[in-house]
């Protein structure tokens, strides 16, 4: 059996597809699994042992959609639609006669949504979400998370971690959405305390985080000893496994950590924890609102005005959690 599948966006999210790899090779030990995804993503998937091809996906030029349908059109027996949109629909109906297709809303909902009202999901988690839609091909629940670390990601890696001893504490500040951030300052003093600790301390993100960077090294008073955003994506994965702990907020680097096996201290506030939550040794810190979870995805304000879910999120809360993870 040949097997599609498609999930180009957002960096997370691809993370968190690869959960169906395990349980999908398990269930169809000799199937031909390729990936559509992004070109900034295609380095996490490719080397994986169960994917034979990854193919790239832009909005426009060679890998456009219409290149890349017609390149792969009639070549699968089965293609998997993680990502419900109409380049992955348009990719999937030319590549296989079966299309397995991911709705996170049923029609209603969907109707709903485009007049505002989107309430978050919250009856499972993300992986198992995924693993539903690919229950017809014999899969019961969603398998690790996986990325692939080639060489040259751990070269790069070691390079930007050179002269950073063990212990070693990441911190990654950003996210996409506003209303996901904790203060930077906030991070800074969790930063500054576990220094005082004798961790080291490096920043983990990437080029869109460089606002919360500056904003954490404006407050910190300890020292920052790598900057890891300057590093793709597959070596950021690479640098992420090598620290002791991340603590970060709900964002892409959450998953990477949870792919390279690397405890991580989430920080939720609008999303839901029990959908993008890191398992076990990873810890979703929340302070369990009765207006929280609010956003599938985060936003750029409040729709209370008030934003505590993350303003009433004290930094002891934070560095005791950290420390009790450190511990074990």
């Amino acid at each position: 059996m040949k097997v599609l599948v498609v999930r180009y966006s957002a960096m997370g999210d691809v993370v968190l597809a690869t959960s169906i790899l395990e349980p999908l090779r398990a269930a169809h030990p000799d199937a031909r699994i390729e990936w559509v995804t992004h070109p900034l993503y295609a380095p996490l998937l490719e080397g994986l042992p169960e994917i034979a091809a990854v193919h790239r996906l832009t909005k426009d030029g060679p890998d456009s959609v219409l290149a890349v349908a017609a390149r792969l059109k009639a070549r699968f027996d089965v293609a998997i639609d993680l990502q419900n949109k109409v380049r992955s629909a348009i990719v999937c109906r030319a590549a296989a006669p079966r299309r397995l297709t991911f709705h996170r809303r049923t029609p209603v909902q969907a109707i709903r949504s485009l007049l505002g009202s989107d309430p978050p999901l919250v009856r499972a988690h993300a992986t198992q979400l995924y693993a539903e839609t690919l229950a017809s091909l014999g899969v019961a629940g969603p398998g690790p998370l996986r990325v692939s670390l080639s060489p040259r990601a751990l070269g790069l890696a070691a390079d930007a971690l050179q002269g950073v001893e063990p212990p070693i504490v990441a911190i990654a500040p950003g996210a996409r959405w506003a209303t996901k951030r904790w203060p930077a300052e906030r991070f800074a003093a969790v930063a500054d305390a576990l220094a005082g600790e004798g961790f080291r301390v490096v920043l983990a993100g990437g080029p869109g985080d460089r606002a919360a960077f500056e904003g954490f090294r404006a407050a910190a008073r300890s020292r920052v000893a790598a900057d890891l955003s300057i590093l793709p994506l597959d070596a950021l994965a690479a640098a992420i496994a090598r620290v002791q702990l991340l603590v970060a907020c709900d964002s892409g680097p959450v998953h990477l950590a949870t792919a390279v096996g690397t405890p991580v201290l989430a920080l939720f506030g609008p999303t839901s924890a029990a959908r993008w939550g890191p398992p076990s040794p990873g810890r979703a810190l929340s302070l369990e609102l009765a207006c929280a979870p609010c956003s599938n995805h985060g936003g750029d304000f409040c729709p209370e005005g008030h934003h505590r879910c993350l303003a009433d999120l004290a930094p002891q809360a934070v560095i005791s959690a950290a420390r009790e993870m450190l511990r074990r």
